[in-house]
């Protein structure tokens, strides 16, 4: 992740730097609680075991996507792992408040819930023009709801459609899905996921 400039008065771009190190203590002690080898968890998440080792060892911090795909190898979520101190049943997110983190290159999140005892997970997702994610599938439902532009959303096995402010769109997160930004100028999201995946 890098450096940025914050979105709002009080919402933070979260510098990788800053958390790369609590984050590798973090998943080396969830690996090694599960008797995983980096070589097993890199097969589980579809990363390298260079680059694992790298994580655990704080020099790296991988984007949301990468560290959402980690963390469903060691059965977690990437907001407990970013977040881990937190343990809150009630949240309080304002307007412009809340860290964004880099989702993707061209994408970003914002956590709109504190603590890790949720049974849902709202976030607000922007993409800039072209930008777009893949996900595998999880476990659960999703609902995205478009605040700006347009986003192009495709579930396996089901044709595309396009979302335009206001549209809902609800669907097993178990089914892969791929999301983009349609059009010339990008777009901003809502994504709900329950129970929380991300």
């Amino acid at each position: 992740m890098t450096d940025a400039a914050a979105v709002g008065s009080k919402t933070r771009r979260v510098d990788g730097e800053a958390v790369a190190a609590t984050l590798g203590a973090a998943l080396r002690r969830l690996r090694k609680a599960q008797r995983l080898t980096l070589q097993q968890l890199a097969s589980r998440c579809g990363l390298s075991q260079p680059f694992l080792s790298q994580l655990e060892n704080g020099k790296a911090m991988p984007s949301l996507m990468a560290l959402h795909n980690v963390a469903q190898a060691l059965e977690t979520t990437a907001h407990s792992l970013l977040q881990p101190q937190e343990r809150l049943d009630i949240s309080l997110v304002r307007h412009g408040e809340g860290e964004t983190y880099q989702l993707v290159e061209g994408a970003s999140v914002r956590f709109l819930t504190r603590g890790g005892s949720h049974l849902m997970e709202p976030n607000e997702v922007e993409f800039e023009p072209g930008t777009g994610t893949v996900n595998a599938g999880h476990e659960g439902e999703e609902v995205i709801y478009v605040l700006e532009g347009c986003l192009r959303m495709e579930l396996e096995g089901s044709p595309p459609v396009e979302l335009t402010p206001g549209d809902v769109y609800t669907y097993p997160a178990t089914i892969p899905h791929t999301m983009a930004a349609a059009g010339s100028a990008g777009c901003r999201f809502l994504v709900v996921t329950s129970p929380p995946s991300f």
